[in-house]
């Protein structure tokens, strides 16, 4: 386990791409474990052949829509105009976007390249430092892991055999809890750290036109989680849903010329084929810790402190935090996962609660540089240096462990929608 682990951290580090890394460690363990090459084909296949994973480019294409429609944008400009009277109003609005966004692409990667693209350049006109406002979107995205339907919380269910709607409903509480965290760090670095210079709110004339101008966006978050709390529909049912609806909202809209179809699909593919190949590659991991029995080793060593659940879960918040930052996040969750499932219910937490922990400690390890993949997509847009994303991004770190540690002591944080919803 340890050289598997170092043949993968070598090569990590050493600038590889996370999937080319993960396949390669994974193809030459079993090389030298004497397994038929054909088994880690077979493996990486088996981890895709899951009918719910269909989910994941069809909420990527529901995202690319939108966005390219105008749709997205009309909800940006819709939250702003609800906050714009608030100190911090515009980064408070980037809060309440992504809020409204990741219920309909489904990617914090997109989440970070759509609100980050369409919020920064108001938010320096208005005065905000470059750093800050891209420290603000790029924490703002971190949320996006808690928030339905996250792909990433479509691949934890799928990984650990949990149900999508009941890991749908015990990420609600703590995302909207980190989110409400988040609009007071702003408003307190708003009203006595740096008051930026911002524009007037609008009256409720351009309040009324705003709405209007975003219902039918609107609508579609509501179609898409109300069909899957009632049950009218699946995860994947919900959607091939939203592509029909966001396809109709665009050909009304008719903001996408014909000719550029057949481009935003391909790219729709691309971005489609980087997640689902991190997903195979991570299934060959996986399926090479299981042949070579880690998890009774981590048994064994996790032995004596599984009793213990205050020294578990600090155990646990480190390791999915630093695997977290180092593999991505999602390819981090479906190796660790399987991993720590069974230790996690063994010193007493549940599936669901460690599912929603899990998914928190990921949250923070995409925000947190100089690894945080949300912080290379935003500094990338601001052009701001990685190092200098550092200090703005201290507060909503620390916001962000405060929130993870009451979500990892207090189970009825993560289990008390699922459980009215059993009922």
């Amino acid at each position: 386990m340890v050289i598997l682990l170092a043949v993968l951290a070598v090569l990590v580090l050493g600038g590889t791409a996370i999937a080319a890394a993960m396949g390669t460690t994974g193809l030459i363990d079993a090389i030298v474990s004497g397994l038929p090459v054909q088994n880690v084909a077979q493996a990486m296949f088996a981890g895709l052949e899951s009918f719910t994973l269909l989910a994941i480019p069809l909420f990527i294409l529901t995202g690319e829509i939108l966005h390219r429609s105008g749709a997205a944008d009309r909800l940006v400009a819709f939250v702003n105009a609800c906050v714009a009277w608030l100190p911090g109003g515009l980064g408070i609005s980037v809060v309440g976007s992504t809020m409204v966004f990741s219920g309909l692409s489904g990617s914090v990667n997109a989440d970070a390249a759509a609100i980050g693209s369409t919020m920064l350049p108001p938010m320096e006109r208005a005065g905000y430092r470059r750093e800050w406002s891209a420290s603000i979107v790029a924490a703002s995205s971190g949320t996006g892991v808690l928030i339905p339907p996250s792909i990433t919380i479509i691949v934890l269910a799928t990984v650990a055999n949990l149900s999508v709607t009941e890991l749908f409903l015990a990420a609600l509480l703590p995302a909207a809890v980190v989110a409400i965290s988040k609009v007071i760090v702003i408003l307190w670095y708003a009203r006595f750290v740096e008051p930026p210079v911002e524009r007037v709110a609008p009256g409720f004339g351009a309040l009324g036109r705003a709405f209007g101008r975003a219902v039918p966006a609107l609508v579609a978050p509501l179609v898409i989680l109300g069909g899957i709390f009632s049950g009218t529909f699946t995860a994947t049912e919900a959607a091939a849903i939203a592509v029909l609806y966001s396809t109709l909202l665009a050909l009304a809209y008719r903001t996408i010329p014909w000719r550029e179809w057949g481009g935003m699909l391909v790219r729709v593919g691309k971005t489609s084929g980087v997640v689902l190949v991190l997903v195979g590659v991570a299934q060959i991991l996986a399926y090479m810790l299981a042949y070579d029995r880690v998890e009774v080793s981590l048994a064994d060593w996790a032995s004596g402190f599984t009793g213990n659940y205050l020294l578990f879960t600090l155990v646990l918040i480190v390791v999915f935090w630093i695997i977290g930052a180092l593999l991505d996040g999602m390819p981090a969750l479906i190796v660790l996962a399987p991993l720590f499932l069974p230790l996690a219910q063994e010193a007493g937490m549940s599936p669901l609660h460690f599912a929603v922990l899990a998914l928190a400690i990921i949250g923070i390890s995409l925000v947190t540089p100089p690894l945080g993949t949300a912080c290379f997509i935003v500094s990338g847009i601001a052009n701001v240096s990685m190092a200098r994303l550092v200090k703005p991004m201290a507060p909503f770190i620390v916001i962000m462990f405060v929130t993870m540690i009451l979500l990892a002591y207090v189970p009825g944080f993560a289990e008390w929608l699922p459980g009215l919803y059993g009922e």
